[in-house]
């Protein structure tokens, strides 16, 4: 396990022992490790209690301290005791604000993960998007790479929350420019809205009636917008948008890896579907700070920039405001003036192709090999 930590997950490990005195390896995950080792480790773990309690495996879990039940006893043991010299009672819980928290984590897996601050990577280059359009088009994308990755770049949406859409998602704008999407962690519930351009929206109704180039060409059903009327919601929510060769739903990992990754290898760009929403979330940023009146309207403005996107930690900080009314504020402003720029910069280009010349694509990612079969199946992480 220590091998593969250092050498695969490209991991830095320090064996120390802990402050309560039990020897212990610290998992620190660095800019080259790209699976998730919180999710990795749990996982083993539960897999060896469960071959333990199945009979399959006769000796102790190998991730677990076998000392440690003891030493957490000890431990309460003794603040038990301390408490009653100094108080002369037992202890309180923690929620009744008598005592102060026990301030101690009692863990008893012998590798345990850093915590690590997750940094977003910003995008400052207002013409990203148009690179990403360029090398595609050479690469030579249809109609449905170009919705997708229009829709990613004009919404801030995540890749798999795109191509999650369907036919009840688009409807609630009469299959105009905008959608209802899911969210990181809401289990399919529809909690946000994706808004686009007409021209993108004009692109995507392209998209869904071509019979060549389109969805129709690969779907079995022949559905055409006009069908879609006639469909009650629960039809609806069975059309996927985006369909693969094979006419059924296109995922997100196939379209990383056979439309988006080589295209833009090609063209010298190395960046992630997900690099799309940083650049989002970075252009609204600062077409806010540019057209802002004063510090109320970026307060306020930011806060609808979080709501729009759905970011659940940081709306907690900004729940003085009413959510309906900046999301609404944010589409109106913000994002009609960032689509606004870029299809003014997308014209700009088509005039002149040779002004993307000057522009350096995106800094380079590291790739990282991943070539065991065993982790990629338990971590859903394919090379």
């Amino acid at each position: 396990m220590r091998e593969y930590l250092i050498v695969a997950a490209k991991c830095k490990l320090t064996t120390r022992p802990d402050r309560l005195g039990v020897k212990v390896t610290y998992v620190c995950q660095t800019s080259e490790t790209g699976i998730n080792i919180r999710i990795l480790l749990a996982a083993l773990r539960r897999l060896y209690d469960y071959l333990i309690t199945s009979g399959s495996y006769s000796y102790p879990n190998p991730l677990i301290q076998e000392q440690m039940e003891q030493v957490k006893a000890d431990l309460r043991n003794g603040y038990r005791q301390a408490v009653r010299a100094a108080e002369g009672r037992d202890p309180m819980p923690p929620t009744s604000g008598v005592d102060p928290p026990f301030g101690i984590r009692l863990s008893a897996n012998y590798f345990r993960c850093m915590d690590n601050e997750w940094i977003p990577r910003t995008i400052d280059d207002p013409d990203f998007p148009h690179l990403v359009y360029s090398a595609g088009k050479e690469y030579g994308w249809g109609l449905l790479e170009l919705c997708v990755v229009r829709i990613l770049f004009e919404s801030g949406a995540r890749i798999s929350e795109v191509l999650d859409l369907t036919a009840l998602d688009w409807s609630v704008s009469q299959f105009l420019n905008q959608f209802t999407a899911r969210n990181k962690g809401s289990f399919g519930v529809r909690t946000k809205r994706l808004v686009v351009s007409p021209a993108t929206a004009k692109l995507c109704r392209r998209y869904f009636d071509d019979d060549r180039d389109g969805r129709r060409a690969h779907d079995r059903q022949r559905l055409a917008l006009n069908d879609l009327a006639k469909l009650d919601p629960e039809a609806l929510e069975k059309i996927p948008l985006f369909l693969n060769d094979r006419g059924t739903p296109m995922k997100a990992k196939i379209f990383r890896r056979g439309h988006w990754a080589p295209a833009l290898k090609v063209a010298g760009i190395h960046a992630s579907p997900h690099l799309a929403r940083h650049w989002f979330v970075t252009n609204a940023l600062r077409t806010i700070e540019k057209t802002a009146k004063d510090e109320g309207e970026v307060v306020r403005r930011k806060g609808e920039l979080v709501q729009y996107v759905a970011w659940r930690t940081a709306e907690r900080t900004l729940k003085a405001y009413e959510h309906v009314a900046r999301d609404a504020s944010f589409v109106t402003t913000t994002l009609t003036s960032i689509h606004t720029a870029m299809k003014k910069r997308e014209d700009a280009i088509r005039k002149n192709p040779s002004e993307l010349a000057r522009y350096q694509p995106v800094e380079q990612i590291k790739a990282t090999g991943r070539n065991d079969p065993e982790l990629a199946l338990l971590t859903g992480v394919y090379a």
